[in-house]
């Protein structure tokens, strides 16, 4: 009998951790690509672009991010173009050498800052400093098998504060440009995720209505206004056989009410919401 208790034991804890793999092998890989520049930036803030985009996928939980040695170690393999990016002919032989089944290529298109000093009229000679920079990173999201592109978008930052010049703690011109870079990272992320996993609708209590999605504070705000699209009948390609998409159709309208580390609330203000239903 104990042996049998045993062997049962064993089972299922062979049962969790396969269960708890299979999980984990549900996620999708996502490349993050060198971060490429249209402006004059240094290396040292490319990378940390790059570094900043990986660690908040990585905290997401919603994807996998592959290994940046292993990526600049196949990559000095596969053919490149003049740019040194993945020439999108070799995408599907990187990917699958890389088990990315996503690329993602940032590029810096603007990276600024200024620093203003004006005396105050008659103030004795009391300055102020006004501090403004600027952030803008334009993200394109390749799926490695079909070279498809799935996202393509720019996301900002930007940083702004007037100090008086007595008073001290005046950010430099670098320290601006680092805060507008961390308030452009929320928004690169999003765009993967939201790419790879739409908004969708969770739960709908049947007694109080509320709604609740599968996004959390990195990924929607308190207040934002969703429309809600249920899912109809796959479109298909005839010729290819790949699936294009699905039938849409706008069936309600939501405003978030509360947000949290990873869900949300909402309320239907207009038609109504079902569960799986996408809200964009």
């Amino acid at each position: 009998m104990y042996k049998f208790k045993v062997f049962g034991l064993i089972i299922g804890l062979g049962l969790l951790f396969a269960g708890a793999e299979s999980a984990s092998a549900a996620k999708l890989n996502v490349a993050v690509m060198q971060v490429e520049s249209t402006v004059s930036v240094t290396s040292r803030l490319k990378d940390q672009v790059r570094s900043d985009i990986e660690n908040w996928l990585v905290n997401s939980g919603k994807v996998d991010v592959v290994d940046r040695a292993k990526l600049e170690s196949i990559s000095s393999e596969i053919l490149l173009s003049e740019d040194g990016l993945v020439n999108p002919d070799s995408a599907i032989q990187f990917g699958n050498f890389t088990g990315a089944g996503y690329l993602l290529y940032p590029k810096v298109v603007s990276a600024w800052s200024s620093s203003k000093r004006e005396v105050i009229p008659f103030s004795g000679g009391e300055a102020e400093v006004k501090v403004n920079a600027g952030f803008k990173l334009h993200m394109k999201l390749i799926n490695a098998s079909t070279t498809k592109i799935i996202a393509s978008q720019q996301v900002t930052g930007s940083y702004s504060t007037i100090r008086l010049e007595s008073e001290g703690g005046i950010p430099s011109g670098a320290g601006a440009l680092s805060s507008s870079i961390r308030k452009a990272m929320d928004k690169a992320g999003a765009v993967v995720i939201n790419a790879l996993y739409p908004v969708k609708v969770a739960h709908v209590s049947k007694s109080s209505g509320i709604v609740t999605l599968n996004a959390g504070k990195k990924r929607v705000k308190k207040g934002q206004v969703l429309k809600v699209y249920s899912q109809g009948e796959a479109i298909v390609d005839p010729d290819t056989g790949e699936l294009l998409g699905a039938v849409e159709e706008v069936i309600g309208k939501i405003k978030i009410t509360e947000v949290r580390d990873k869900l949300s609330k909402a309320r239907v203000i207009d038609g109504r919401a079902e569960i799986k239903a996408i809200c964009r």
